[in-house]
């Protein structure tokens, strides 16, 4: 007999439909399939016949043909053994075949029939219910991300048996209730800037980062604070959209990283690789492809601490995703493309010993240091939109209390303001920051000043004739490229977004020319 089922494989951030056709016959007893397999598909013949042993039904021998359409796409995971069991079980005539045709089977078999969460099952969801199916049946360990595909009936079942019984019913029951809301952003587990004493320079700047999404450079010696400040940037992000949450969610999945999430992701990824990170785990990539760190930090923030112990062509490698928003890999048998929205945040040391420029205590010589900082290219660093020194915290700013802010100014020129202002203050700041640029860029298919084209640059960054001047004086001073000069203007109109200044004034401009020259070093 004859039996079609369906289920769905995903490759790269995309998911396709796959129809498992399933003929048994008499014969020599064989279990064969085609159709474009990798190992882990193959292997499911094994794990599909002892399962449905030891689920109650006897298998007797015989010649079973499957084949995977569409035969020219690449089938990989173990997401397809449901729907193989249930295709052999059906063209026995053991399982009812009750809306096999609008049902889309995903989920892995143990031995004992238990069904076993799989990677990537949202997309392929959601794929499903673009495709026009109306029922899903899913593992009970992927209900929670399934919770969230609007417009499809989700089945989690723990077992193939369940799964069986399921489909032998003619009228199926009432699915999990599907959540169409997004989940509220927790902040909870975040560390708040309010822990942070003095340096109220480098809290001024990760500010103006925040706001415009601009790659921000901490250069120090050790302990100065680089990466406390690294990690409460989060903390001072705008909550996720729906939209943002699901195609986190979505990207997390196919990884196979949901296990410690429930349902939707609600916070903004802080990835931080280690320095042994090789090429492919931070790009993606690898004989099976998979996501790298700069696309699970979409959204978020790629943090690289000691960034010259990276190898340097892993660093250069950055430079076209920074650009791009995204990053295409290429293999002998695929090219895939991944987003890459991310925002980098480094933390350097000036030096081998790290307290350069302190000359009681660096003794590094010039060439040392100049080999030290040249495992950072010029083009790369040039990625940086703010590059700001962190200063040794003084004693008496580690012990003084100061009051609460209270009332904390639009301007994050006030340096009172900055000594005391919590992340939820600071985040607010962002979000009407954030908000002026979505409207400003609503037409321009843009979200954040750093992401402005030359044109844009023209058309949002006009300056009056006294900021010109002295853009033009500070050009020269600093030798800047084109490049860094458009930096300074994104940064400049950033810092005016947080003045509620429609206007790029002299300090706007000062301010981000500070920022990126802190770092004279270099």
């Amino acid at each position: 007999m004859y039996s079609e089922s369906y289920g769905a494989v995903f490759f790269g951030l995309s998911a396709f439909m796959v129809r498992v056709e399933t003929d048994v016959g008499s014969g020599l007893p064989c279990f064969e399939m085609s159709g474009y397999l990798t190992n882990e598909v193959k292997e499911a013949k094994e794990r599909v016949k002892v399962a449905i042993k030891n689920s109650g039904y006897d298998l007797r021998p015989q010649r079973i043909v499957i084949n995977y359409s569409p035969a020219d796409l690449r089938k990989q995971g173990t997401g397809l053994d449901l729907p193989t069991a249930m295709g052999v079980l059906a063209a026995n005539s053991m399982a009812e075949i009750h809306h096999f045709n609008k049902t889309v089977f995903i989920g892995e078999l143990g031995f004992d029939g238990s069904l076993r969460e799989v990677r990537g099952c949202l997309p392929c969801l959601m794929k499903a219910r673009m495709e026009g199916f109306k029922n899903a049946v899913v593992p009970v360990g992927n209900s929670e991300e399934c919770n969230f595909v609007k417009g499809l009936n989700i089945y989690p079942v723990k077992d193939l048996k369940e799964a069986v019984l399921l489909m032998s019913l003619k009228s199926l029951p009432e699915p999990i209730k599907n959540i169409t809301h997004e989940k509220e952003h927790d902040l909870s587990s975040l560390e708040d800037f309010n822990d942070i004493k003095g340096q109220t320079d480098v809290k001024k700047a990760t500010l103006v980062a925040a706001a415009g999404m601009h790659n921000i450079l901490y250069i120090g010696s050790p302990g100065s604070g680089k990466s406390m400040f690294a990690k409460r940037i989060p903390s001072i992000m705008p909550p996720l959209s729906y939209e943002e949450q699901m195609e986190l969610t979505k990207i997390y999945s196919i990884a196979g990283k949901l296990k410690e999430e429930k349902g939707l992701i609600n916070k903004r990824p802080f990835r931080s690789p280690g320095q042994n990170i090789t090429e492919s785990a931070l790009l993606g990539g690898g004989s099976s492809p998979d996501p790298g760190e700069i696309t699970l930090a979409s959204k978020g923030v790629l943090f690289l601490d000691e960034l010259t112990q990276y190898k340097m062509h892993i660093i250069e490698a950055l430079r076209q995703p920074l650009e791009d928003k995204r990053i295409t890999v290429s293999r002998n048998r695929y090219s895939i493309t991944y987003p890459a929205d991310f925002m980098l945040v480094g933390a350097v040391n000036p030096c081998k010993c790290g307290f350069y420029p302190d000359r009681l205590r660096c003794h590094c010589s010039d060439l040392d240091i100049e080999r030290y900082m040249g495992r950072i290219s010029g083009p790369m660093l040039d990625r940086f939109d703010i590059r700001i020194h962190t200063a040794p915290v003084s004693f008496s700013d580690m012990f003084t209390t100061y009051p609460a802010s209270g009332n904390a100014g639009n301007s994050p020129d006030d340096h009172t303001d900055m000594q005391v202002m919590t992340s939820t203050e600071m985040r607010e700041k962002v979000c009407v920051a954030h908000e002026i640029q979505q409207k400003r860029f609503k037409e321009h298919g843009h979200r954040f000043n750093s992401e402005m084209t030359e044109g844009e640059i023209k058309e949002f960054c006009k300056l009056k004739q006294n900021e010109l001047h002295f853009l033009e004086a500070v050009f020269e001073r600093f030798h800047l490229t084109a490049r860094g000069c458009k930096k300074i203007l994104k940064t400049a109109r950033t810092a005016a977004d947080l003045d509620l200044s429609e206007d790029i004034k002299k300090k706007h401009i000062a301010m981000a020319v500070n920022f990126r020259n802190d770092g004279r070093i270099f």
